[in-house]
């Protein structure tokens, strides 16, 4: 049931996007429409099935009896508002109990998936045999385990519980949880089509000639970016069936996967087979503007990003503005503070970028200061708006992979950062694999100082993880930086 349910949603992906390239045409032919049309049927249709085949496999959970002989081993909670595999309020009672980070019961039954394929030393029989004597029959982690799909002596994540792992990537990640489009890709690679200049339109006589004119297009290019994980875990934590060392498990890997993938969506410059991230997308406006793109360093002088010659004047509709970077104040005040937050938000909107989920992206640091400063009057000029988590209307994220460690162009000053604005509806992530694990006792692995390390000797467990994705802008313009930022708290 569960392959099911993949291949309907698969088809159902693919159903939409053929669908979504008509619906966001501005006009439609008399054979279009009747195209239009039946896609929309076929992908409703899908959607009935999906919701079909997930009803009955909900029902066949529910009616499932244990084999005999196979009754739960482990801790059994008689209520199942007490379960915190099951149920979230009970999660965090546990994770308040004993100070690990469970978060949710869906991310307990992904750490016991784990935890249980690394006891069966990746053979996923011998894994779902562990979770049945360690968690019992019915339990969600060996009922997720019986739907898993074997695969090169580990397990894979099924599609029903692919949605769940992105998720568990969500907390530790900024992008991700703020809603960017995202998108399936199940082939490895996407060709997106995009209009790159207008038509036009003018006013004439009666019998005047009508003039001509042709838009022209262009296309996106997505492909798989293959991130991994290589994380030894101690089998002595292996060992435990309890809640905590379960969310340990899960942390240990979902920590570094969604560190680097969120690191790469920011600062990817698209070589060495990583993404492009809004840096390097904002570069590439600013060089399709005339401008000059930036190089930024923490160990030599930067180059500064220099916005082209505006040519708004000339062509509104293509709402060209020379670029979306914003050089801060070496020597702020609050003046010039609120002056560069301005022109960020009018960098979009002079690019024509739709104001529909814009988001800030800034380090602590810089949050911090806008926390605490103050006018000329003792008022603090920001802290009202920032305790309802906005900044001149829009939400706001922290992340301590933003560094503040840049230098300027001049060298002068070593403490730079930046900020981000960016319209989240503009922004694609495409998901080909959400994430493949596999587990290995026996094998060894290189650590941070260069030493081959033996898994078997050292009594550990290897987890490696494999997500394949690509990162992509439907328009460059869609993000403003404030580059060489050094705003910061003087509290001692």
């Amino acid at each position: 049931m569960t392959e099911r349910v993949a291949d309907l949603r698969r088809q159902r992906a693919a159903a939409f996007d053929t669908f979504k390239l008509l619906a966001e045409k501005p006009t439609l032919t008399a054979e279009e429409q009747i195209d239009y049309t039946s896609r929309e049927k076929a992908v409703r249709e899908f959607d009935g099935q999906i919701t079909r085949a997930l009803a009955a496999q909900e029902l066949s959970a529910a009616t499932a009896v244990p084999v005999a002989g196979q009754e739960p081993q482990a801790r059994t909670y008689a209520n199942p508002e007490s379960d915190p595999y099951i149920n979230d309020a009970a999660a965090r009672r546990v994770s308040e109990g004993n100070g690990s980070r469970i978060g949710s019961a869906r991310s307990l039954v992904f750490g016991g998936m784990l935890k249980m394929a690394a006891a069966g030393n990746g053979n996923l029989f011998l894994a779902r045999q562990s979770s049945r004597e360690v968690y019992g029959e019915n339990h969600p982690v060996t009922r997720a385990l019986i739907t898993s799909v074997g695969s090169s002596g580990g397990f894979i994540v099924p599609p029903d519980y692919m949605n769940e792992i992105i998720e568990l990537l969500r907390p530790a990640s900024v992008v991700r949880s703020s809603n960017p489009r995202v998108i399936p890709m199940p082939r490895g690679t996407m060709t997106l089509p995009s209009q790159t200049s207008p038509a036009t339109a003018t006013y004439g006589t009666e019998v005047g000639q009508i003039a001509a004119s042709q838009q022209t297009v262009g296309q996106i290019i997505a492909s798989f970016k293959k991130l991994t994980a290589l994380v030894p875990v101690s089998n002595d934590m292996m060992r435990y069936a309890d809640p905590a060392v379960d969310a340990f498990v899960r942390d240990d890997l979902v920590k570094v996967v969604a560190l680097r993938e969120d690191l790469a969506f920011i600062f990817g410059d698209g070589t060495q087979s990583t993404p492009r991230g809004w840096i390097s997308f904002a570069n590439m406006w600013v060089a399709s503007q005339g401008g000059t793109i930036g190089t930024w360093l923490n160990a030599a002088n930067s180059t500064a990003a220099v916005n082209g010659a505006s040519t708004a004047a000339t062509n509104p509709l293509t709402g060209q503005n020379g670029g979306n970077f914003i050089t801060s104040d070496e020597t702020y005040t609050l003046s010039t503070v609120s002056s560069e937050l301005g022109g960020a938000i009018n960098k979009l909107d002079t690019a024509n970028v739709a104001e529909s989920r814009r988001i800030w992206f800034m380090h602590p640091r810089t949050f911090n200061y806008l926390y605490w400063v103050q006018n000329s009057l003792g008022v603090f000029v920001f802290r009202d708006e920032l305790d309802k988590g906005k900044l001149s209307g829009y939400p706001i994220k922290k992340s301590t992979q933003i560094p503040i460690n840049i230098w300027d162009a001049t060298g002068t000053n070593k403490d730079c950062s930046f900020i981000f604005l960016a319209e989240m509806d503009e922004t694609m992530i495409l998901d080909s694999m959400s994430l493949e694990l596999a587990v290995s006792r026996e094998g060894s692995y290189v650590d941070a100082s260069g030493n081959t390390v033996s898994a078997f000797q050292n009594d550990q467990t290897l987890v490696r993880a494999i997500a394949e994705h690509d990162f992509q802008m439907r328009h460059d313009s869609a993000v403003a930086v404030i580059q060489f930022v050094r705003w910061a708290p003087t509290l001692s």
